[in-house]
């Protein structure tokens, strides 16, 4: 069975609050029984001092020791205590006082204090040998416990009553403590309960500065998160829908087209075959570029670092661009520094220098140049890719790293080459930036940690 906080926090109050309680009792009752043996051997103490002077002057007037013990037993009068005066031998000379049920034996020899039984009476004794002007006996004076002992059952039956209804009140009071404590968690829970995957605006509201206070903010950031982060997959999977019906539905109508009509010259088959495989093509990129990106969100992508020359990294890829460099009659240069050591994935990073290159060449002006740049010092390795286009308008330069944005018709891709550039140079520790844009062209410039 698991408990409620509540149950918890109360039964946790309620121990402490035993242990704290029983504790005291116990210190209190030990406390107590001794103070009380400790005043019950000074009045012990004291009758004996009284006997022994008694007997010092009943000597000092010539009694011998029979005589002597009769008189003490006349003079000293303590109600409720036995005194009793015995020969060195044991012979009993006098008992007087409380009357005992059984002789009791004291010590002859030492003085000795303690609690001894007298049949069933228990007894709090004092005993010790006197010797004066040649006379010796033993001197012993009593007193019974029952009133020790039934004012210490008392206390405990006091102490007892008072734990048990300290435990009631504290059960009581912790119980209702924790619930008016644990309250606004249940509201919290309440509100919490009402934000789904439908209405993810709402957010947690508590009027506590504290701790409570506190958890309402924390669990409203990741709220804000969440709700971030769900905005952004809605809006992918719309945007995605949308890149991806345009192909499917020009493949879909090519085909419908085509066979509409029994049968076709040869070069319409041919051509409408063109058309789908373009658009497969075009399909494959999409759904690449999409895979891509959604493993990197799960960071299900384990980068395969390896040493390698970013410039000629950058060479390759130029290398690879030049057919469509050449449709566009743009030029590839590649220039910088050279032997530029750097350790990363060398695919993933062919693929962001790639997609620079692309966007490059497809904004470049026609007959224009592409410029990709290598530079490096003790810190930082650098790429920056220049074209001689347009540059990006005000308005659209935020928006460049998002995902299917295309500002023009001259990029023919899907909106996905500058974000997955970004996480690439991210996933390496690197930043990617728009660098410059204006009528003369756009820079985009890679950072990458030195190696």
């Amino acid at each position: 069975m698991t408990w409620s906080i509540r149950s918890r926090l109360t039964v946790w109050y309620s121990f402490v609050m035993v242990v704290v309680l029983v504790t005291g009792a116990i210190a209190v009752a030990i406390v107590q029984e001794r103070l009380a043996y400790e005043r019950l051997d000074g009045e012990l103490d004291r009758l004996m001092l009284t006997l022994e002077g008694v007997m010092r002057t009943e000597f000092g007037e010539g009694l011998d020791l029979i005589g002597a013990a009769d008189e003490a037993s006349i003079e000293v009068v303590a109600p409720d205590r036995t005194l009793l005066l015995l020969r060195p031998n044991g012979e009993v000379l006098e008992v007087w006082g409380r009357p005992l049920e059984d002789m009791w034996q004291p010590s002859l020899t030492d003085r000795s204090l303690g609690t001894v039984t007298a049949g069933t009476a228990r007894l709090r004794a004092l005993s010790r040998p006197v010797t004066y002007q040649g006379h010796q006996y033993v001197a012993g004076v009593m007193a019974p416990l029952d009133g020790i002992e039934a004012e210490h059952r008392e206390l405990l039956a006091a102490l007892t009553a008072g734990v048990v209804i300290a435990l009631v009140v504290a059960g009581v009071g912790g119980w209702i403590v924790a619930r008016q404590s644990l309250r606004p968690l249940t509201d919290l829970a309440a509100q919490a309960a009402l934000i789904t995957e439908r209405d993810p605006s709402g957010r947690l509201q508590t009027p506590h500065a504290d701790e409570l206070g506190r958890l309402a903010r924390a669990f409203n950031a990741v709220l804000d998160r969440l709700a971030t982060a769900l905005h952004s997959q809605r809006q992918f999977m719309a945007d995605a829908s949308h890149e991806l019906r345009t192909p499917v539905s020009v493949v879909r109508t090519t085909a419908q087209v085509t066979l509409s009509q029994p049968a076709r010259p040869e070069h319409e088959y041919r051509e409408s075959i063109a058309i789908v495989e373009e658009q497969s093509g075009r399909l494959k990129h999409l759904v690449d570029a999409m895979f891509l990106l959604s493993r990197a969100e799960a960071q299900g992508i384990p980068l395969v670092r390896e040493p390698l020359y970013i410039d000629d990294l950058v060479a390759e890829s130029a290398r690879a661009l030049q057919v469509l460099a050449n449709e566009r009659h743009v030029t590839i240069r590649t220039r910088g520094d050279a032997e530029v050591m750097f350790s990363g994935d060398t695919t993933l990073l062919k693929r962001m220098v790639g997609n620079l290159l692309d966007n490059a060449i497809r904004h470049a002006q026609p007959g224009g140049m592409v410029t990709a740049t290598v530079s490096h010092d003790s810190t930082h390795i650098g790429i920056r890719i220049t074209d001689d286009g347009e540059g990006i308008a005000p308005g659209n330069q935020a928006r460049v790293f998002e995902r299917f944005v295309r500002f023009d018709n001259r990029s023919q891709g899907a909106g996905l080459g500058l974000p997955i550039a970004l996480w690439v140079a991210e996933a390496h520790g690197g930043t990617l930036a728009l660098e410059s844009t204006g009528p003369s062209g756009t820079c985009f410039a890679v950072t990458l940690p030195a190696s």
